[in-house]
């Protein structure tokens, strides 16, 4: 008998032991493509989700976001970049990064039939009820979501389960020094439950022909962040209904990063690139796809025919009025600030009127001058995510003539801070107001004393500016509540 035999022939033992090397193949070909897919993982995140929240990979933090949130910050390949959308925040709270400048892609078109399974996700508090659905319902609006909230980077909405097809987003003037830098280009969110199917990212041509060569990324081989608790809503209603099982669940955060020459961008072919583009496999969940500034241009169409944005200070405030003469399905104007470094910061944003071929005014107040040179621009946003920016105006504050100082600052809830100022002559004032102007606190200083105890117990955590006031001038500084 031939000790080879065993009951099989000898076409069966070849072909079982060509399927044995087929197999390890295919399973070393899974390792390496997760291996690849890991490798882009983005390890930690900072957000300002009750103030100031962070996680990571190794340290999952246990309190689960419900609300919107926008990205401060995101660990990739060991080093901390900022996304420029608080990096005050971050530096108050000994946060060590690497400044950058990131934003969502403005979404250029979306492909695939909406089906049942496509879902709005939304803090499970967004709605402002508990444990429920809003009445009414909230907007579905699906480009709105994936640029929504500070630079378009609200990591605390999504759309689940989009489509099968693709996402196209335009792109210019790639920095050519950008490219091999190691320093991440593109950044990429997944927000809910990822399957092991992948999808497709790759830049394109004006003629859709691919530049450089594709990544595809299956998202159950990147680790989660972090976990938020949302409810999502079906989108194919109208108005959108939220379905039982749907209703404050939490979800896994996850996302990846990629310098532009991962995508074979080369300093040969990157003036061809005029697209971002991804083929969804249907099972996508994304809050946003962001991009740094400081790596390209994202193509946009102003929503509005905007004209004389101007400012004026009145009593050490800053009054903003502009004008708009058509608007064309616009959604919002966020009003952006720079006290002299460059970097622009969204303090607050104004709903506009959305249609209209008829003349409109508009204005906000900013209450908080700082010393020397405050420069204001507007993003006008329209409802399909596409947004740009009004010339840039200015006002100067007035000179402070002694120091207005908060300690600790960042303070505790608990323990209060305290307030150091100039002796108080009985005319003064300490007020305490949120982002949005709201007073919440005003308590007149006793005469005589040169600091002042603020209770904090009733305050939410976040951040607020602290006003000292007279008769004749103002002071204001930034308070954060721990």
């Amino acid at each position: 008998m031939n000790p080879f035999y065993s009951g099989r022939t000898i076409s069966q033992s070849i072909t079982s032991r060509n399927r044995r090397i087929c197999s390890i193949i295919f399973i070393a070909a899974v390792l390496l493509f997760a291996q690849t897919a890991g490798g882009q993982s983005v390890t930690g995140i900072v957000t300002d989700f009750n103030g100031y929240w962070k996680s990571d990979t190794t340290s999952v933090n246990p309190v689960k976001p419900d609300n919107s949130h926008n990205l401060l910050a995101f660990t990739y390949k060991g080093a901390t970049y900022s996304t420029g959308v608080n990096d005050a925040l971050l530096t108050s709270k000994g946060q060590t990064f690497i400044p950058n400048d990131f934003w969502s892609l403005p979404v250029g078109t979306i492909s695939g039939t909406i089906t049942s399974n496509t879902k709005v996700g939304l803090g499970e508090k967004y709605d402002g009820v508990t444990n429920g659905a809003s009445n009414p319902a909230p907007s579905n609006n699906i480009a709105g979501y994936l640029t929504d909230g500070i630079k378009g980077l609200n990591i605390g909405t999504c759309i689940a389960n989009l489509p099968a097809g693709s996402m196209t987003y335009l792109v210019s003037n790639i920095n050519p020094a950008s490219i091999g830098d190691g320093i991440p280009d593109i950044l990429v969110t997944q927000v809910a439950d990822p399957s092991g199917s992948f999808d497709r990212y790759a830049f394109t041509d004006a003629s859709g022909n691919q530049v450089g060569n594709y990544k595809d990324i299956a998202f159950t081989s990147i680790v989660p962040v972090g976990n938020w608790t949302a409810d999502f809503y079906d989108v194919i209603t109208n108005p959108m209904t939220l379905s039982a099982g749907f209703t404050k669940t939490d979800r896994p955060i996850r996302l990846w990063a990629a310098d532009l020459s991962e995508f074979g961008i080369t300093l040969a072919n990157y003036q061809s690139v005029t697209k971002f583009k991804i083929n969804l496999s249907g099972n996508s969940d994304v809050a946003f796809v962001a991009y740094s500034s400081r790596s390209f241009s994202a193509v946009n169409i102003l929503p509005v025919k905007l004209s004389d944005f101007t400012a004026s200070k009145i009593d050490n405030e800053a009054h903003l009025s502009w004008l708009t003469h058509s608007e064309d399905n616009a959604g919002w104007f966020i009003i952006e600030k720079s006290t002299g470094n460059g970097v622009f910061t969204a303090i607050d944003s104004v709903k506009s009127v959305g249609l209209s071929s008829e003349l409109h005014a508009y204005s906000y107040t900013d209450k908080f001058l700082v010393d020397g040179n405050n420069q204001y621009r507007l993003k006008s946003i329209d409802i399909d995510g596409k947004f740009d920016y009004s010339t840039v105006v200015s006002v100067q504050g007035n000179k402070q003539n002694a120091a207005l100082t908060i300690y600790p600052n960042p303070a505790l809830q608990s323990t209060g801070a305290v307030v150091k100022h100039e002796t108080a002559k009985g005319n003064e004032t300490l007020m305490v107001y949120n982002t949005s102007g709201i007073l919440l606190l005003q308590k007149i200083i006793t005469k005589g004393s040169w600091q002042t105890t603020l209770d904090l117990q009733h305050f939410s955590k976040g951040i607020f500016y602290l006003v000292w006031q007279n008769g004749a001038s103002k002071k204001t500084q930034k308070l954060f509540i721990n």
